[in-house]
């Protein structure tokens, strides 16, 4: 029987071929969107899994009732949770925002030196590796020893060519000086679904001893006073984590006066990738938001394909009725007519699904660019995954299958048989209101496409305060020497020889990046005790930051050469911004400059600039306030636009002349600034191919219905015709009733797209206002694609001999 149900199924599906194809396609194009997608929820909800504690790890963090919580703890207040709570298996300390530098290699002979620069470097415990899943290819897992390191097989194989080079020995030049490292072990290289993440390890117990610190006495691990580490526990099975929480926040408050607002809170990491809630108030790595939305935009495109088939699959029973009839006065019950009409519908689900596997294999490339994720069809080898992604796919099939085989199969045989079955109200009612659902999510996805480019562009052209055009940046020298100042100097000097250098300036951070420090306890004189724990962002720079980037002055002038060579604790000079100025107390407009600020000692106001965004509009501006020094950790150059390649092969001459043993790095200001709106860049791209695929299928349905409904109505375009219609009058008849469809899509449309992207632009805290004319865009848009979709079958209709249309009937 079921071959039979095949059979017949193959043969009403090749005799209907434009009605298969449409079908088909639509389908076929949902499926693989739906599957895209789904690869990227895979490796979201994935993240961190594979770590063998994964249910018994936390990451400890203070919460303050003013600033929220906070991740970076003293380094000292590991060890102590570890001596005073026996529930606490395991203490782990991670930094990962001090590690940044050169390693270098001499080779085996000591003449072959190679020297590769690694930001992300991370000072661990010597425990990291027996608590954190990352398996070794060689050597062993203890970084106990001060001066030992891990390093991936991907960057051995870039410094050594080979992974099994445990033994071996290399420099690490960084802020800590220049210092030998035995590489302990090698590990495999971590999954791309890891928070954790970088290609080397070095030991936190180095830094134990001051003679490795370089005189950077905040870096000790056992101080109280800097906080630079993420501090994570292993509980023992079974413990309490809140209980612990609170012991841990009640000894917190013992070790320091200040900490009698804050509290502890021990963040599972299982919530360190995604929030359980969208209401989450502690920080993630990845969004649930998003990932919620890339879900919806995916079953709402697969939903546009199902509706598809619903409407080209009830116009088409029409044509089926009598056959339907026959099949009913031979003796088919109902349900063998369902199964009839389901197994169709099973048939080109299947089809359409191996079509969506080639099409996922062709796009996977373009969508992980969209993404930035590794992702393949390998990220679903879980079982959940696949029983979530079959479940919908059947459940689509059945129900859009099972109301076509009801509408079928309900035909009374006389009736049918006769040929006087019609369009019902009802039936048509219901392929008004899909076509208007589908094309109503169609222009959601447009207007929400054309919101989130407008604020994109926002955020990228107006940096508030800030000018980067034709800056490039270059790292500054971390392999140092003894007349590391001197060479310095020489080397910014140099740059101003440069004949196509129009300005130069040195700074410990850059726009964009992030700054140097943040600390509190800065106050005016004679000013309120509880004024000290207001935050400021600090900032490093010379005396020719300011010009190079374009921050204008509003009182006061940039430092001197003498005070950035003398440094902020030797000339007791700073720079603060609008905002640090309103929060230390000084009214607006109010001559500052020269007055006197407290800050462990006093310092003297020299200038008032102007608030910029030094980080992304997605926050507000911060209080910032600017030290003097000669820096060198970053060198910005302001060149022209002509023959760039060649300047920065003479930049890199000098370099390389000044700072042997460095490698030369550089970026462009604007590239690492606009590098902050990467999620909106991606989410962005996403929408726009999701809002074309979805305008795509919507326009194959409409397509075959414009066909169906010029098919019904032949023999009246005929009569028409005779009567002296004119070509244009019947086009605008057949296309009218589509038209009216998608205006009442864009009356429904453009509530729900204002609400939804003025509640993603609340995220911003400077955003673009959403204009009238954006819906009247997408709405023109949307009528225009009708239009051209309707237009071909309704100018085909309109032009066919009325002879040959009167006698088809």
């Amino acid at each position: 029987m079921l071959k039979n149900y095949l059979k017949i199924a193959v043969r009403n599906l090749s005799r209907n071929k434009s009605f298969s194809i449409i079908n088909i396609a639509g389908l076929a194009i949902g499926l693989s969107v739906f599957l895209l997608i789904f690869e990227y929820v895979a490796f979201e909800w994935g993240a961190n899994r594979f770590h063998k504690n994964y249910g018994g790890l936390y990451r400890a963090a203070v919460v303050n009732k003013q600033n929220g919580p906070g991740y970076y703890l003293p380094p000292g207040i590991g060890p102590v949770i570890k001596q005073n709570f026996p529930d606490v298996k395991a203490v782990v300390r991670v930094a990962d925002g001090i590690g940044g530098g050169v390693i270098s290699y001499s080779g085996e002979t000591g003449n072959e030196v190679k020297a590769f620069r690694e930001e992300q470097m991370l000072y661990v415990d010597g425990n990291f590796l027996e608590i954190f899943t990352f398996p070794l290819a060689n050597g062993t897992a203890s970084l106990q020893q001060p001066k030992t390191m891990a390093i991936s097989e991907k960057f051995a194989k870039k410094m050594f060519g080979k992974t099994n080079v445990a033994g071996k020995t290399v420099t690490l030049s960084d802020q800590f000086g220049n210092t030998p490292y035995t590489i302990n072990a090698v590990f495999k290289n971590i999954p791309e679904n890891s928070d954790i993440r970088s290609e080397v390890l070095l030991s936190l117990h180095t830094l134990e001893n001051a003679a490795n610190r370089d005189d950077n006495d905040w870096a000790d691990p056992n101080g109280m006073q800097s906080g630079f580490v993420n501090v994570y526990l292993l509980l023992k099975k079974g413990t309490d984590a809140a209980k612990v929480s609170n012991q841990v926040t009640t000894l917190f408050h013992t070790l320091s006066d200040d900490t009698k607002d804050d509290s502890m809170i021990l963040q599972p990491f299982s919530e360190l990738h995604l929030a359980p809630s969208f209401s989450y108030p502690y920080q993630t790595f990845g969004s649930l938001t998003l990932v919620f939305m890339l879900l919806g935009v995916a079953l709402l495109i697969l939903c546009i394909a199902w509706i598809n088939y619903i409407n080209l699959s009830t116009v088409q029973s029409l044509k089926r009725a009598k056959e339907t009839g026959i099949r009913k006065v031979l003796g088919a019950n109902r349900s063998q007519l369902t199964m009839q009409y389901l197994s169709e519908t099973f048939l080109l689900t299947i089809t359409a699904g191996l079509i969506a596997f080639l099409l996922v294999q062709s796009l996977q490339g373009l969508f992980n660019d969209f993404t930035g994720k590794p992702l393949s069809l390998s990220v679903l080898n879980t079982g959940w995954f696949w029983i979530t992604v079959i479940a919908c796919i059947t459940g689509g099939s059945l129900l859009s299958g099972s109301y076509v085989a009801f509408v079928l199969s309900s035909f009374k045989p006389i009736t049918t048989i006769r040929g006087k079955i019609g369009t019902t109200v009802k039936g048509l009612s219901l392929r008004k209101g899909l076509v208007v659902f589908q094309f109503s999510i169609s222009i959601i996805f447009i207007i929400a496409t054309i919101v989130m480019f407008l604020q994109l562009q926002y955020m990228e052209k107006n940096k508030q305060g800030l000018v980067l055009d034709q800056l490039l940046v270059m790292k500054g020298p971390t392999v140092s020497s003894e007349e590391q100042a001197t060479k310095n100097a020489a080397f910014k000097d140099a740059l101003a020889r440069l004949p196509f250098i129009k300005k130069y300036a040195a700074s410990n951070n850059v726009p964009g990046q992030g700054y140097n420090f943040s600390t509190a306890g800065i106050t005016r004189i004679n000013q309120l005790e509880a004024d000290k724990k207001n935050s400021y962002k600090m900032f490093i720079c010379d005396n020719n930051y300011f010009n190079t980037y374009h921050i204008e002055f509003v009182q006061g002038k940039s430092f001197t050469s003498d005070e950035a060579n003398a440094g902020w604790n030797n000339s007791k000079k700073l720079i603060i911004n609008e905002k640090a100025a309103a929060q230390l107390g000084f009214a607006p407009g109010e001559d500052i400059v020269g007055k006197k600020i407290v800050w462990e000692q006093e310092y003297e106001i020299t200038g008032l600039v102007k608030d910029y965004n030094h980080l992304s509009m997605r926050q507000q501006i911060d209080p910032m306030i600017f030290l003097p020094s000669v820096s060198f950790v970053y060198f910005t150059v302001q060149m022209d636009e002509v023959g760039v390649q060649d300047k920065i092969n003479r930049l890199q001459e000098l370099y390389k002349q000044y700072f042997p043993g460095n490698p030369f790095d550089y970026f462009f200001a604007d590239d690492i600034y606009n590098r902050q709106y990467y999620s909106e860049q991606q989410l962005s791209k996403v929408f726009i191919g999701s809002a074309l695929l979805a305008v795509i299928i919507a326009c194959l349905g409409l397509f075959g219905l414009a066909a169906f409904s010029a098919r019904q109505r032949i023999k009246e375009i005929g009569i028409r015709k005779v009567l002296g219609a004119s070509v244009a009058s019947i086009a605008e008849l057949l296309s009218g009733e589509f038209i009216k469809l998608v205006i009442i899509a864009i009356c429904i449309a453009s509530p729900i797209a204002w609400w939804a992207m003025n509640n993603w632009l609340q995220d911003f805290a400077y955003h673009i206002e959403i204009s009238w004319w954006i819906f009247v865009a997408a709405g023109l848009l949307a009528i225009l694609i009708a239009c051209l979709t309707v237009s071909f079958q309704a100018i085909k209709a309109a032009v066919a001999n009325p002879v040959e249309s009167l006698r088809s009937e």
